[in-house]
């Protein structure tokens, strides 16, 4: 028996199902890569069927494969992208062309960051890689030269050892700003000077490394410049081709 249509609760009747709230459904994240020759990255044989594609598919959620980030990414290049287009092109090298996303240009765990560090040695900080001082240091005598970043206790050194180690003299220079450094400024704190420095400055992201390591290109769109993003064309067909079907 059903009670009538018009009534606040319903009860349902034999073989009927609850109607569910309404809800966002699930989320689907493609990454895929678009190419020259055959639009989307793929390799085909002889007869033109795809027998690899770089695209990788996951849904995530609360539920589900867990969010899009770098790590994953990582390893679509690795083991998707990069030897997709060998198959698809055998002998050519490929320029991979990113935008400025944060998933893109993740540097390395031990990457050097001068802000990350303490003004002293030890402590709770972050281990960071060794490094060579760079050609354009202001002291000619200690340009070149390799500098460990650990005492030899095994510490993690800290920002005036780490100075002083290449001719600074930060006696009297505060270890940061607070809240944040004067917009343009070089060496207001031993962090910002440290941080101008080439080896911090130019880090190359584990993405680049990656394929660049395996004999490939990569360069990254300016921020803030959608048009030049070959992606973007082939987002805007889609959305020409939802509004029109």
């Amino acid at each position: 028996m059903c009670w009538p249509l018009d009534a606040w609760f319903l009860r349902l009747c034999e073989g009927e199902q609850v109607l569910h709230k309404k809800g966002r459904g699930r989320l689907i994240h493609i990454s895929d890569f678009i190419e020259e020759v055959n639009g989307r990255l793929v390799a085909k044989d002889g007869d033109g069927k795809i027998i690899k594609e770089a695209r990788k598919v996951i849904y995530p959620g609360s539920n589900g494969d867990p969010y899009w980030d770098c790590e994953q990414l990582i390893e679509q290049v690795k083991t998707q992208a990069i030897p997709v287009f060998e198959a698809a092109h055998p002998g050519c090298q490929a320029l991979f062309v990113f935008d400025q996303s944060s998933a893109h240009a993740t540097l390395p765990p031990d990457a050097l960051k001068a802000f990350e560090m303490n003004k002293s040695n030890g402590g709770k900080q972050r281990f960071q890689k060794d490094t060579i001082i760079p050609e354009s240091n202001p002291y000619p005598e200690y340009r070149g030269k390799f500098q460990k970043m650990t005492t030899v206790n095994g510490q993690q050194k800290g920002l005036q050892q780490t100075l002083e180690e290449r001719g600074f003299d930060v006696s009297k220079m505060r270890a940061k700003c607070s809240p944040v450094c004067p917009f343009e400024n070089n060496n207001c704190c031993m962090a910002r000077l440290l941080s101008k420095q080439d080896d911090f400055t130019n880090q190359i992201s584990m993405l680049e490394k990656l394929i660049k390591d395996a004999g490939h290109e990569c360069i990254f769109l300016p921020k803030f410049h959608c048009e030049l993003n070959p992606i973007e064309m082939v987002s805007s067909s889609i959305q020409i081709y939802k509004i029109n079907c």
